[in-house]
Parts: C-alpha cells; structure tokens; sequence
C-alpha cells in the first residue's frame, strides 16, 4: 500500500475521488486482513468516465488490489460499488455522500483533505457478507 501522498503522485493530484477510492481500499484491508498481496480482490462497478474513475487509482494505491495482479476488475455501472472478496469474506462498500457536489462546492485539493479527514461512516455505505 502507498502512502496518501505517494497515491497523489501516482494519480497525479489531489482529488476527492482519488481519497474516496485509498480509504475504501484502506478499509477494506483493515477489515478483511489479507495476509499476502493476492488474497483479496476487488470489482470496481462504476460510470466508466473521469473522475468516477479516479476511484480505481485510490484502491490501487490504498489496498493490494492492482490491475496488474489481476486482482482488481473494473466493470461499467451507473453507481459506484466497490466489491472485495477475501477468504471466503464479501465486503460491499459504496459512497455515502455525494464526491461530485463535493468536488464542486470545494475544489480538487479542498475536496481531498476534507475526505481524507472524515470518519468511516460519514464515507461508506458498508455491507459484509459471508460468501462460502
């Protein structure tokens, strides 16, 4: 996993969905605990267009699921659903604020600090499931 600001370098800059997708992928190593860099997944179903898609480069950059391992999957959708898989664990997370009116009312980098800074549940809608 990379740091917050190795992420902003990775993606290229600060940005609210780029911080949405690194906690998400944070979270959800915290909460699955995969002991190596291939035990968990993650589909990613959201609109295919910028800056939904900034959301993929922040679970790259927050968790071990790169599209290089083949690990993460990107699918089309109208809304955003992160889906992780880890030892026969599900973790279903999707956003529960709006990212774009926030970009809007505050900027890029305003929008950034602001999500990394908020709590869990002011972030995701959370749903575990046992998928054995």
């Amino acid at each position: 996993m990379l740091s917050p600001e190795e992420a902003v370098k990775f993606h290229g800059h600060a940005g609210p969905f780029l911080a949405w997708g690194y906690r998400a992928g944070r979270f959800a190593t915290e909460k699955l605990k995969p002991n190596g860099i291939k035990e968990m997944s993650c589909v990613a179903k959201l609109p295919l267009e910028i800056p939904y898609t900034c959301i993929v480069d922040g679970v790259q950059a927050g968790s071990c699921c790169t599209l290089g391992k083949q690990n993460l999957k990107v699918e089309p959708g109208d809304e955003v659903e992160l889906t992780f898989k880890c030892n026969g664990r599900i973790l279903k997370v999707a956003p529960a604020l709006d990212l774009k009116r926030l970009l809007l009312r505050h900027g890029k980098r305003e929008a950034y600090k602001l999500v990394m800074k908020m709590s869990e549940n002011m972030l995701f809608r959370v749903v575990e499931e046992n998928g054995r």
